[in-house]
């Protein structure tokens, strides 16, 4: 009987530890506010509110999706710590932003750009969505897009990266193409949070 006893108070226990464990992993961001940068183009505000709702309905976070001109200026935004995060393509990562020599392979691409960005800038690239656009990548080179985030950010917000790396492949070219269209015709946000939805991710 004793022995009964002590079991189930250490089955409590566990479920106890267990259930604290997994609520301060999701409430870690909370009561903080992470400011996403988007270009003005269907792709990049779909994109960039795919992360807004994903990140605020499973962690509670506040996130602002913002309005960037261009890729520089991304750049230097994420530089100056006015952006948490954007949408960057490995393309114009490699070529317009380190000013380095275009790279035909997409995976060696992506592992040069990612290690320089992490050593030169602490900035980190997370897991490319899985599609590519022709239209961001510099001659000689290939366009994987994927979320750019502060290394500094990944600090605050330590649930962020595993996260956000669940959308990696989860995005190829044809439902790409379906987004942006959707995205055009209608509001960004929606479309992002219905892909969410339907793919199980909320």
């Amino acid at each position: 009987m004793k022995s009964l006893r002590y079991l189930v108070l250490n089955s409590l226990l566990l479920v106890l530890m267990m259930t604290s464990l997994s609520v301060s992993s999701v409430s870690a961001c909370v009561g903080k506010t992470l400011v996403v940068g988007a270009l003005d183009d269907p792709q990049q505000q779909v994109l960039a509110e795919m992360l807004s709702v994903l990140i605020s309905e499973r962690t509670g976070t506040t996130v602002k999706v913002v309005p960037i001109k261009g890729h520089a200026e991304a750049h230097d935004a994420m530089i100056r710590a006015e952006l948490d995060m954007y949408i960057e393509y490995t393309g114009v990562g490699q070529v317009t932003i380190l000013k380095d020599q275009p790279i035909a392979d997409s995976d060696e691409l992506y592992k040069a750009v990612k290690e320089r960005y992490n050593q030169e800038l602490n900035l980190i690239w997370l897991k490319p969505f899985g599609f590519s656009d022709a239209r961001y990548a510099p001659e000689g080179t290939v366009a994987v897009a994927a979320p750019v985030v502060r290394k500094d950010t990944l600090k605050k917000f330590p649930a962020l990266a595993r996260l956000i790396n669940k959308l990696g492949g989860a995005i190829d070219d044809s439902t790409m193409k379906e987004l942006e269209v959707a995205s055009a015709a209608g509001n960004p946000r929606d479309v992002a949070r219905k892909f969410l939805k339907e793919k199980r991710f909320i």
